[in-house]
């Protein structure tokens, strides 16, 4: 009774406009994946398919208890930041000084992430692209996503773990996972952060000039924009706001359970 329990999350919740034409006619479907009775998050997984973000694995399967590295993650992000648009190939030759990545797959995609600013790398000048990335980790590139900056919010440093986690429970990034922030994601809870991201308000900040006479410094006012998301600003998606009222596990109606897929929404302005 999950996917009924929950407000709209995929409904196809968000309905794609006129001309948001980032998923090709080619492009992987989540019912064609061989163990999509395996995946836990099915929105999440299935609306980050559909939007090309993640993609199942080469044997036609999507391996939700696998493990997620940094190199996917980073991956993620280059697209989602690009519009749903993969332009790895232009940061093939990007110097982003890392020297762990330039015989890794996802090289484009560290470096636009990197240079960026999105991620960070280990120290040494390296990104440890093939390890698996923490739901901590995951958060941070996240929340930078949404517009936190760093140096302000500090995400660097000793205390670098606790900031984020704080950040990350405002920003709802762990809704609807039972999970150790600090341990690894696997690709199952990596599509929940993932969509919980894309569905959270992006953040600004407004900056407030203090003078003692001789001196000038700046003092930053986090704005939170609850009304653009990332997958507003990034895909030109909206949501439709109602109540699910049937779908393909139950119907509140003297009908039979919707097609597997199909969802009827009762629109709130009814």
């Amino acid at each position: 009774m999950r996917n009924l329990k929950r407000a709209l999350s995929l409904a196809l919740a968000a309905i794609m406009l006129i001309g948001m034409m980032v998923v090709s006619a080619s492009a992987a479907s989540y019912n064609n994946l061989t163990d999509k009775d395996e995946i836990v998050n099915k929105d999440a997984v299935s609306m980050l398919v559909s939007l090309g973000i993640i993609e199942g694995k080469p044997d036609g399967s999507y391996g939700p208890t696998e493990n997620f590295d940094r190199a996917q993650m980073a991956k993620m992000l280059s697209v989602i930041m690009n519009k749903g648009v993969d332009n790895s190939a232009l940061y093939q030759s990007v110097n982003s000084g890392l020297v762990d990545v330039n015989t890794n797959w996802a090289k484009g995609h560290i470096n636009y992430c990197y240079t960026t600013g999105i991620i960070a790398g280990r120290g040494n000048g390296k990104f440890d692209p093939s390890a698996t990335v923490t739901a901590l980790e995951a958060a941070k590139m996240l929340l930078v996503a949404l517009g936190f900056k760093s140096e302000i919010e500090g995400f660097t440093g000793a205390n670098w773990a606790v900031n984020v986690n704080v950040r990350a429970n405002q920003k709802g990034l762990f809704d609807e996972l039972s999970i150790n922030p600090s341990e690894g994601l696997t690709r199952d809870n990596a599509a929940q952060m993932v969509w919980n991201a894309l569905d959270a308000g992006v953040v600004s900040y407004d900056y407030t000039l203090i003078t003692d006479g001789s001196s000038i410094t700046s003092s930053p006012t986090l704005i939170d924009n609850e009304s653009k998301t990332l997958l507003t600003d990034k895909f030109k998606v909206a949501k439709l706001e109602g109540v699910i009222i049937s779908n393909e596990y139950a119907t509140s109606t003297s009908t039979a359970p919707e097609k597997e897929g199909n969802t009827i929404l009762l629109d709130r302005k009814s």
